[in-house]
């Protein structure tokens, strides 16, 4: 068998010689030094299947650094469970720059065979299934790759522009973990836990994953940081940063961890003044934590810490519970970040197509921020900022299939910013006590593991009982958005509004939506809620207000384009009333107690809503010839049935007593 792999090994290496492929914001750092790789080579559907083969459940990485060059040396231990009959091949990725020393299996050197960045290792026997491994490789050399990852290089090394010290760093999403250590980059197989131990000047600090076990002091002015993590951890949320650091730890409280505290452990450069002008910043975190663990369920990490470590980048990067970041003074780029150790880390995405569930949540996580810390004004300007930016792409699309395009899964105005907005439309569908009870709900569900978009829609469908089948068809796997236009008319009985939608998308030719419009009066304006349904919708409301414009989505709930709404007076009972279906249709008694009925005088299919005088919907349904609506329950007042067919449509009046 061994013969056979390797022959196969070495068919993979030529054929990969022949056919080898050229390869401010959260968002914004995560693409920027990845333009001159738009495209990078992955492992090989070969190497794939052999790493399919097991499940990682630790890493232990024990390597030099400094903070002024990416020379890294030592060793990282993989921990693994056979997931196969058998496993005579341990295939992994590694930096086909660095040199690969050695591999021990059970302390026995074993061969192993590089073929660019993937390596297979050769066990002396095969492993059963089910059988716990472990596969120490030794290794050095210089790990940068220019524009390796999403948010610069997998290993970095560089001087603050603005503070002047110097740092290194790794950023490994999506797939540039590799560049700094040997690891299976598959993102749902999660290791249950992770050590990153370091050696480097005993003037640097370190900062990794999870709580510091110790410092040890070692020769020649060396000390080697011991971090642990005992949280399952995705493979590019594993992470080192290198300077010369303050630390300055707060702490948060949240209600749901009574008489204990979150440390929240801050690495900022030693430069006498960075501390001094952060300190308001990071003294400010406490709370948000408290917030984010009130809203979304207790912070995931809470046994370890949350903190940050600084590094002369654009941006932050979610490692986690210490998130890696360029700069402190960012209130959005703090709440987004911490945002992602609930969606991202906690629960992350399952393929990298799934982004959303950490991008679109995390860039929400800003909106609630200044909802909650500043006021909803605030909130507000920052989401129309987001709709600005989304609404300049016609066609813009959250889903995407091609996960190569690096800067398509990190594309501010589509993964962020759209993102943000559809998750603002699905509080607005939710209400807020679902929403939040949902997302909690998800949180606990798919604890420390990964989740598809679909699965979140699963999830929250079930919890809330609300069917969400049209707001994930149309906002998260559709494209473009709503246009609202039409006209609108008052005789200080009734106001009458004619709501037009077109899309700027062909792929989506309707939104369905619950629609906030708000009427404009001297007397004082009123917001009606209707639902649109289809592409031209009337409304009749009773009302004694004589209106002098309509605003469409007054509070920002929807990402749409508003058009005119034109005054037409002719626009009005008989105009609803008299056209060809209304003329098939009879609705009797009228007055009515406790039963009406709806008679066609035609076998044409009849969809209809009952509605309530401000709109708000009832009952839904369709019939044909005749139906027999309970209206028992109903209170006393003026009601509204809707009714369209084909190609006509009406809106009927009746009086319950």
């Amino acid at each position: 068998m061994k013969k056979i792999v390797l022959i196969l090994i070495c068919f993979a290496f030529i054929h990969n010689l022949i056919a080898q492929e050229t390869a401010t914001t959260c968002s914004e750092g995560k693409v920027k030094a990845y333009q001159s790789i738009k495209k990078k080579t992955r492992a090989s559907n070969f190497a794939n299947a052999l790493m399919s083969q097991y499940d990682v459940h630790f890493y232990y990485l024990d390597i030099a650094a400094e903070r002024n060059n990416t020379n890294v040396s030592g060793f990282t231990t993989i921990g693994a469970t056979v997931t196969s009959a058998s496993l005579d091949t341990f295939c992994f990725e590694l930096n086909q720059a660095l040199t690969l020393d050695s591999i021990l299996y059970n302390n026995q050197s074993i061969p192993f065979v590089r073929n660019a960045g993937i390596s297979y290792a050769i066990l002396p026997t095969p492993a059963l299934q089910n059988a716990s491994i472990s596969i120490q490789i030794f290794y050095k050399g210089n790990a940068s790759i220019t524009g390796g990852s999403a948010i610069g290089d997998g290993f970095s090394t560089g001087t603050s522009g603005a503070w002047g010290n110097q740092a290194t760093w790794s950023l490994s999403e999506p797939y540039s973990a590799y560049e700094w250590f040997p690891c299976k980059q598959f993102l749902q197989d999660k290791a249950d836990s992770a050590w990153v131990f370091v050696t480097t000047d005993n003037l640097n600090k370190v900062g990794s994953n999870g709580t510091l076990e110790g410092i040890d002091a070692l020769p020649n002015n060396k000390v080697k940081y011991r971090w642990k993590t005992r949280y399952s951890i995705d493979y590019y949320l594993i992470s080192v940063a290198i300077a010369r650091y303050v630390e300055y730890t707060t702490y948060a409280h949240p209600a749901s961890l009574p008489n204990d505290s979150i440390p929240i452990v801050n690495y900022v450069y030693n430069n006498p003044n960075t501390l001094p002008f952060l300190k308001p910043y990071l003294d400010s975190l406490g709370m948000m934590v408290e917030y984010f663990s009130d809203r979304l369920g207790l912070y995931p990490f809470y046994g370890e810490k949350y903190g940050h470590c600084m590094a002369p980048f654009s941006g932050g990067m979610e490692h986690q519970t210490m998130t890696s970041v360029g700069f402190l003074q960012n209130f959005s780029l703090n709440a987004h970040e911490l945002m992602h150790q609930w969606f991202g880390d906690h629960v992350t995405c399952k393929t990298w197509k799934d982004i959303f569930i950490n991008e679109g949540f995390a860039s929400y996580g800003e909106y609630l921020a200044f909802e909650h810390f500043y006021n909803l004004s605030a909130a507000q300007a920052k989401m129309l900022d987001v709709h600005t930016n989304v609404l300049q792409d016609n066609n813009a699309t959250v889903y995407f299939t091609d996960t190569t395009d690096v800067n398509r899964i990190f594309d501010s105005r589509l993964t962020y910013d759209k993102g943000s907005a559809v998750v603002h439309t699905l509080r607005y569908l939710l209400g807020d006590s679902l929403f939040f009870a949902g997302l909690k709900n998800f949180q606990t569900q798919y604890s420390f593991s990964t989740a598809s978009i679909d699965d979140l829609h699963n999830s929250l469908q079930a919890f809330t009982g609300i069917n969400l089948n049209d707001y994930f068809d149309q906002w998260i796997y559709g494209s473009g958005s709503p246009v609202f236009y039409g006209q609108y008319y008052s005789d200080g009985n009734n106001i009458y509004i004619k709501v037009n939608e077109s899309t700027t998308s062909t792929a989506t030719p309707l939104f369905k939506t619950p629609l906030e419009i708000r009427c404009l009066s001297a007397s004082g304006d009123t917001i009606i809620k209707v639902d649109i349904a289809q592409n031209l919708h009337t409304f009749m409301i009773p009302s004694s207000k004589i209106i002098t414009g309509i605003k469409i989505d007054p509070n920002n709930w929807i990402l749409n384009k508003e058009g005119q709404f034109a005054l037409n007076q002719t626009l009005s009972a008989t105009h609803f009333e008299d056209n060809e279906l209304g003329n098939q249709l009879t609705i009797y008694p009228n007055p009515v107690n406790d039963f009406v009925e709806i008679n066609s005088n035609n076998s044409e299919k009849i969809d209809f809503t009952l509605m309530n005088n401000k709109g708000q919907k009832i009952q839904s349904g369709n019939f044909t010839k005749q139906i027999k609506l309970n209206t028992s329950h109903l209170n006393g007042g003026i009601y509204f049935i809707e009714m369209n067919s084909s190609k006509a449509k009406t809106v009927k009046k009746i009086v319950k007593l």
